[in-house]
């Protein structure tokens, strides 16, 4: 029994953080580096905001989605609510920032160095975005190592929006909560180990992709 809910934690925690990671990225990439290369009227103020929300406090950012998808809520009628889907918008809006502002420090970094000679060979906006994107592959998988560690390591926002519904939304960090406090402690510890192993790898992996460069 034991082995079971800890598998199943497991999975219900890959299933929301691999999604969240893949979604954050998928806009995180073209906003980085939009506001990397882009010149507006208020660009410093958005710089500002995305740096200063990379530490918006998790609970915060799972009372937002459900004061917006609670039944009174604006989004009420899907009855996303306590279901997967709550919990990865959560996880998502946390590490969206995250992804955003490692994008847009590193593009604008390769902006300033390949600018004048992309601009000599007469590129366009869309060409010099493309070709900052491809220069950084690597780095992008680091990147998303990173949220995707932010991701299932959070408890927070997962459990307002989710519920920690068992066999639904009862993720690894929910699952050694309530585990703790009903005094299985086995349950607990494997649990925790499990989280630890797979934190300590992603860690390693991001700090030695680092190290080597």
């Amino acid at each position: 029994m034991a082995y079971e809910k800890i598998l199943e934690a497991l999975i219900i925690s890959l299933n929301v953080s691999i999604f969240s990671t893949l979604i954050s990225l998928l806009v995180s990439l073209p906003l980085g580096a939009i506001i990397a290369i882009k010149i507006f009227y208020g660009r410093s103020i958005l710089i500002a905001c995305i740096h200063a929300l990379t530490s918006i406090p998790p609970v915060c950012a799972g009372l937002i989605v459900y004061l917006i998808i609670s039944r009174s809520g604006p989004l009420g009628w899907t009855g996303l609510l306590y279901t997967p889907t709550a919990m990865i918008i959560a996880q998502s809006l946390i590490i969206i920032p995250i992804m955003s502002s490692l994008i847009l420090k590193n593009i604008e970094q390769d902006f300033k160095n390949y600018k004048e000679e992309l601009i000599t060979y007469g590129a366009s906006f869309y060409v010099i975005t493309k070709l900052l994107l491809l220069n950084r592959y690597g780095l992008y998988k680091t990147i998303a190592l990173i949220g995707f560690g932010r991701a299932i390591s959070e408890y927070g926002a997962a459990a307002i929006v989710g519920g920690s519904i068992d066999h639904v939304t009862r993720n690894i960090t929910s699952s050694i909560a309530l585990e703790t406090s009903k005094g299985n402690l086995d349950v607990a510890i494997g649990l925790g180990g499990m989280l630890i192993l797979i934190s300590f790898t992603l860690s390693f992996i991001v700090n030695r992709k680092e190290s080597l460069k």
